[in-house]
């Protein structure tokens, strides 16, 4: 189940701008596949790249427009990383509204590396609101580094969802990554999912490309399609067993050594309605 559309996101991406050589790379997650249900942050506020020894802060606001009289989806959100030697926390915050249903949501994540080539993600949020954000939702993944530079990276892993009104997901997914160069990042995925109630299976495929360098200029682009069990708008509007596609992009600008902007743009299409908007955000690495 996809409750607003994003157990994933995207993931892909967008999330993990991490344009940088990969014999420096400090292995901040792909957090596509962590952390963000319903309305994804990640889609809002996408990941910094993976700087080195980076930790920063970042706030911004989002709007999107959704078609067939649902409600849009509007909000703000804060986010921050705090890097360790081995441990990089997450610690993310958002107030929305969504399909008329306002809730506030809360997360925190951990990714610790083992040695130079394997590391793990630990997430774990929950939300207020009636339908749209989940009570609880887990993630966890494990990231091997492959081949002689370790420029691949494969990653696979599983989330669990505790949704409102009795609804539930459980999900296994994975992903590799390669960076073909100090510039630039590719990356494929796929999840599997099942709903319930009534054990609804849904699979969906991923894919992104990352151009850039932190420090500079980061721009992600990032498509999804597949299908979802149920998504949940309303009390009475529980849409079920349907395809979805998605796009969006994410410029990263900055403007002295350590601040800058981030501009995102979304679209997303099922057969029930389209969203699409934009967010802004500032952020500052130090």
């Amino acid at each position: 189940m996809r409750r607003c559309r994003s157990i994933e996101r995207g993931m892909i991406a967008s999330s993990r701008l991490r344009a940088v050589a990969p014999s420096r790379l400090r292995v901040l997650a792909p957090f596509h596949l962590l952390l963000f249900a319903s309305l994804r942050l990640c889609a809002f506020a996408p990941a910094l790249a993976a700087q080195s020894r980076a930790s920063w802060i970042e706030a911004g606001a989002f709007y999107q427009h959704v078609s067939g009289g649902f409600g849009d989806w509007k909000g703000a959100y804060t986010r921050a990383v705090l890097a360790g030697s081995r441990n990089v926390w997450y610690l993310d915050a958002k107030a929305q509204e969504a399909f008329r249903d306002q809730g506030v949501y809360g997360s925190i994540a951990n990714v610790h590396t083992f040695s130079s080539r394997v590391y793990t993600q630990l997430g774990v949020g929950g939300g207020t609101g009636d339908f749209v954000l989940p009570d609880l939702r887990f993630d966890a993944s494990l990231n091997v580094k492959l081949g002689s530079a370790r420029s691949l990276i494969l990653t696979g892993g599983g989330t669990v969802v505790d949704a409102k009104a009795g609804f539930k997901d459980r999900a296994l997914f994975g992903s590799l990554t390669w960076y073909a160069s100090g510039s630039v990042l590719i990356e494929g995925g796929a999840r599997v999912n099942w709903s319930d109630p009534g054990s609804v299976r849904s699979a969906r495929g991923t894919g992104a490309l990352s151009l850039g360098r932190s420090g500079r200029t980061l721009l992600t682009i990032r498509g999804s399609a597949g299908s979802e069990g149920y998504q949940l708008t309303g009390v009475s509007q529980t849409l079920r067993e349907f395809t979805s596609q998605e796009a969006g992009a994410v410029w990263r600008q900055w403007f002295s050594r350590g601040t800058g902007f981030v501009l995102g743009a979304d679209w997303y299409h099922n057969p029930f309605y389209t969203r699409a908007g934009l967010s802004l955000g500032l952020f500052h690495a130090w």
